[in-house]
């Protein structure tokens, strides 16, 4: 689901883009995400560029059907995804990215919790806006979803039930 921009292309005061999967890229793009289907997915951004660095937000819409890790069901689920990066082009993102990097031979590892990340970057004058959707759904979505109000409940132990390390253990014995 490519649909390029060029930087060019975006006005300083903001460009609104719509980025809409068709009935066609539906079906491959559930099967890529792992989904029982996806029904719509939409998504509306306003870039506004400064020079060569682009600020893109928006906000992607999507209903679809995930299967349900308890009972294997598919169930619907709608979400709706606030989407906020910063571009960069490619050379000036990659040395926001190396900033810190050392060359001691100890290995040092400093978390800024209060740090932006690193701009996103710019190849060849291009943002792949279709590539930002596919890659914030891919993160909104719920890695073990249930059902609405379905729990998990363990079987209870039968009684006299033997473990299976005695099991085993008898096994060895030749029991």
């Amino acid at each position: 689901m490519s649909q390029p921009i060029r930087i060019e292309a975006i006005r300083q005061r903001g460009t609104e883009a719509v980025v809409k999967a068709s009935a066609e890229q539906l079906a491959p793009i559930a099967a890529m995400l792992g989904l029982a289907s996806l029904e719509a997915l939409e998504a509306r951004y306003t870039l506004s560029r400064n020079g060569e660095r682009v600020k893109l937000e928006g906000r992607i819409t999507t209903s679809l059907h995930q299967t349900c890790v308890v009972t294997l069901d598919p169930f619907p689920v709608k979400l709706d995804v606030p989407v906020k990066l910063d571009f960069a082009p490619e050379d000036e993102a990659g040395a926001a990215a190396r900033r810190g990097e050392r060359d001691d031979a100890e290995i040092d590892i400093e978390v800024l919790l209060n740090e932006d990340d690193p701009p996103e970057p710019i190849v060849d004058g291009v943002i792949d806006l279709g590539a930002v959707t596919l890659e914030f759904l891919a993160l909104a979505l719920d890695p073990y979803p249930r059902k609405p109000g379905v729990s998990f409940e363990a079987p209870a132990a039968e009684a006299g039930a033997e473990s299976p390390f005695a099991a085993l253990a008898k096994l060895k014995r030749g029991d």
